[in-house]
């Protein structure tokens, strides 16, 4: 399964970065795109980042679930999940909006890709950053027949805007003393994109 899993992802990867047609997986003859279960499941991922829920965020993901982050940061399992989501929903405030441009399911497995507008508020200064870029989700199914992140990759850019939020809480991370570490340390892939 995990060949199966690699192969997707080159795939979608390949297609995303090139905008040429790759092999279709065999199908169910199901189009996920906007529709149903996934569209769900990508509302219900923005929700969850938005509102910091962090331990629904992590439920999302299959227990060896990975996310890879723009800056090629990958975080294995669910332990690194729950650090990551920790780190950027204590750091941002996030307000999502995902276009789906391509899925495709068969019985166990299926990629949902297209991409995404993202506003952020640096909580540590309420700096605003606009990022935009595209996504790929390759989902599995799990033993209760439910679909979970398997592989999660993100690429993107961030424009930061001359606008601030005017927040009065800051909400500095525990032990992070100052804007530019938080930045730092976000810039090392932290931030979900």
């Amino acid at each position: 399964m995990r060949q199966w899993l690699a192969v997707a992802l080159a795939m979608g990867m390949g297609a995303m970065t090139w905008g040429q047609s790759s092999p279709q997986p065999q199908s169910t003859g199901q189009n996920l795109k906007g529709s149903g279960t996934f569209a769900v499941l990508r509302a219900e991922w923005a929700r969850n980042l938005h509102d910091k829920r962090v331990e629904d965020s992590v439920a999302q993901y299959a227990p060896d679930g990975e996310f890879f982050d723009p800056s090629g940061g990958r975080a294995h399992g669910t332990a690194a999940l729950r650090e990551l989501f920790q780190t950027i929903m204590a750091t941002y405030d996030s307000d999502l909006k995902f276009t789906s441009h391509r899925s495709e399911v068969t019985p166990t497995l299926a990629y949902d890709s297209g991409t995404y507008q993202e506003t952020l508020i640096v909580r540590a200064g309420s700096r605003v950053e606009h990022s935009s870029g595209s996504y790929l989700t390759i989902y599995e199914r799990g033993k209760g027949g439910e679909w979970l992140i398997a592989q999660q990759m993100w690429t993107g850019s961030i424009s930061d805007a001359p606008e601030t939020a005017g927040r009065a809480d800051p909400g500095i991370l525990p032990g992070v003393s100052s804007t530019a570490h938080v930045e730092s340390t976000a810039k090392q892939g932290l931030r979900l994109r």
